[in-house]
């Protein structure tokens, strides 16, 4: 029984890693003036001696005028064996765009969020950040974005000393999108964030998604995720991978 948990929290930790690094540009629409959303629910359940409730909610909202965009994400996850919790993890997150002259490759983003994640000892992260995003190449079928900005993170872990860190740190990314056919798309992008006075202490996200779209509001996304922390919690592995699949709807 024991080996079973065992093994139902280290599955759950792959799932679950990803909350490390939010990625936000996958949430990202296209900038036509208006509102924008996505919602998604999964629900999954499990007999195997053990009754394992799974469960995840993800809605985000964009509100674009002319050159300024408002990014709001929200999400909750929540993993259940019989009546007892072992995951419980979330975050809020939101940004803001405004694109220097409107049809600019430059566009100055500032954010902030609040994340937990128990799985990972993480009782809060808080972080502030800022800086250029620039777009590299925007065509119809092919989108390609770099951003170097620099974020301050507030992080209090629920280890046996709750430790607290506080650093300011670069935040880099680089986001790839393209259309394989009408149905078809594929989205890559990577996230560096060391700390600017000790670059040995960093982490390294990179998330890459199959897109089939069904309809024009529904589509079933297969996605490959990958995280490194060169420092984590004690106890808690540096490396973590793993596959999802959804089903997500837009309005």
């Amino acid at each position: 029984m024991k080996k079973i948990l065992l093994l139902l929290i280290l599955s759950t930790l792959f799932m679950q890693i990803k909350s490390q690094v939010v990625n936000i540009e996958k949430k990202r629409k296209r900038n036509h003036n208006g509102l924008q959303g996505n919602f998604s629910l999964s629900l999954n359940f499990k007999d195997n001696g053990k009754k394992i409730y799974n469960g995840k909610n993800n809605i985000d909202i964009q509100y674009t005028k002319n050159a300024s965009t408002f990014i709001f994400l929200n999400e909750l996850k929540l993993m259940r064996v019989d009546t007892n919790n072992l995951i419980n993890s979330g975050f809020q997150h939101l940004r803001y765009n405004y694109t220097i002259k409107d049809s600019s490759f430059l566009t100055l983003e500032a954010f902030v969020q609040n994340q937990y994640n128990s799985a990972k000892l993480l009782k809060r992260r808080v972080i502030l950040g800022f800086g250029p995003r620039f777009r590299i190449v925007d065509k119809k079928n092919f989108l390609l974005y770099f951003a170097p900005l620099t974020m301050y993170e507030y992080e209090q872990l629920s280890d046996d000393n709750e430790t607290v860190n506080e650093l300011i740190k670069l935040d880099a990314y680089l986001s790839l999108w393209f259309k394989i056919s009408k149905f078809i798309s594929v989205g890559t992008i990577s996230y560096y964030q060391p700390d600017y006075t000790d670059f040995n202490n960093y982490r390294i996200s990179s998330e890459t998604s199959l897109i089939f779209k069904l309809t024009s509001k529904l589509s079933f996304k297969f996605v490959y995720n990958m995280n490194y922390d060169s420092r984590p919690p004690e106890d808690i592995q540096k490396l973590f991978y793993g596959f999802t699949n959804k089903i997500t709807y837009s309005f």
